[in-house]
């Protein structure tokens, strides 16, 4: 009698108990929040590491989900970073790939801006006019808060975009901090749908500074990089360029955290201006973008430009064999860690 009342004090016990333990689960489920896209803290829906080897300062490693918080907190200006759990439904978000990855799935009511559609047939960057109108047309204003992000996140069309936003005078515009498959993989909300913004007028205030003229280039008043494939760098260069391989920038599909990008740049005068160029504006683009990350002066600057006005006046464009950088060598090359 005894033990089948204590049997039945601890049933009682149990299915009393049962409610509070649901209650404090930490399940991701990704549910939809009218007033945010996130509705969970990011990296639930990973399963904690363990046995992890601690770091270089012989301290332990942060977890998985904390060091993707943190992440942003490596960069002198990592608020141009968007965390994935601080994107909300106020920003307007748009996926810039070139691919046609928008039609099977993209973040939820994200517009589709293909960063092809910035350049004209002969791949130069349209007038302001005519970049004005393509957010226009995709509903975007200078006044929206917009997060790009792209199919290939090391792809350079996320920082292409952001150049041209930045261009434009637009002030609040970040990068996705990790890939639509992150996304995915967290249980954010996803849809197929093509969605469509009402129009409306952009209103450009351009910030010249950002693309470099011949003038200013030929000045001297700047460090030059030349981020084309260094075969090219070898056939012909700006004088006293250095060389630097945009995949320097990045580890497996993500831009290098902070340490990583000092060590990267270790070489270059933060006191010192710089301008990027290449016959790529999303190779340019994205070393140009992990510059401002770490906070330095830089300019893009389209190599077909200076090999025009070269043409137009009779001279050579380089001739490496006999140029040499300001520091004495005949090639710098730049970035390797």
């Amino acid at each position: 009698m005894i033990k089948s009342y204590i049997i039945s004090i601890l049933v009682l016990s149990l299915i009393a108990l049962s409610p509070l333990a649901d209650a404090g689960c930490s399940c991701s489920g990704g549910t939809w929040d009218p007033s945010a896209f996130l509705n969970l803290e990011l990296g639930n829906a990973q399963p904690t590491q363990t046995g992890s080897t601690p770091n270089s300062d012989g301290a332990a490693p942060e977890s998985g989900s904390q060091k993707i918080l943190n992440r942003a907190a490596s960069f002198p200006n990592g608020e141009l970073l968007k965390p994935m759990k601080s994107v909300s439904s106020s920003d307007v978000v748009i996926d810039v790939s070139n691919t046609d990855s928008y039609t099977a799935s993209h973040i939820k009511d994200a517009v589709w801006i293909p960063t092809r559609n910035f350049l004209d047939d002969e791949g130069k960057l349209k007038s302001v006019q005519e970049l004005a109108g393509i957010l226009g047309d995709a509903g975007v204003s200078r006044d929206d808060s917009i997060v790009l992000y792209a199919g290939k996140e090391s792809s350079g069309e996320a920082e292409f975009a952001f150049l041209v936003l930045k261009y434009l005078g637009h002030e609040d515009v970040t990068l996705l901090d990790g890939s639509l498959t992150d996304w995915k993989s967290s249980g954010l909300p996803v849809d197929s749908l093509h969605n469509k913004r009402p129009g409306v007028e952009y209103k450009p205030d351009v910030v010249s500074r950002i693309l470099a003229d011949y003038e200013y280039v030929k000045s001297g008043q700047a460090r030059i990089l030349d981020v084309r494939p260094f075969v090219e760098f070898g056939k012909g260069r700006i004088p006293g360029s250095s060389a630097m391989d945009p995949s320097n920038v990045i580890k497996g599909d993500k831009i290098k955290y902070g340490d990583d990008l000092g060590i990267v740049f270790s070489r270059l005068d933060r006191d010192t201006p710089i301008v990027v160029y290449s016959d790529d504006y999303s190779r340019s683009s994205l070393v140009w973008y992990t510059l401002q990350l770490m906070g330095y002066e830089a300019s893009i600057y389209d190599w077909e430009d200076w090999k025009a006005h070269q043409a137009s006046s009779d001279k050579e464009i380089t001739s490496p064999a006999s140029t040499k950088d300001s520091d004495g060598s005949r090639y710098t090359k730049l970035g390797r860690t």
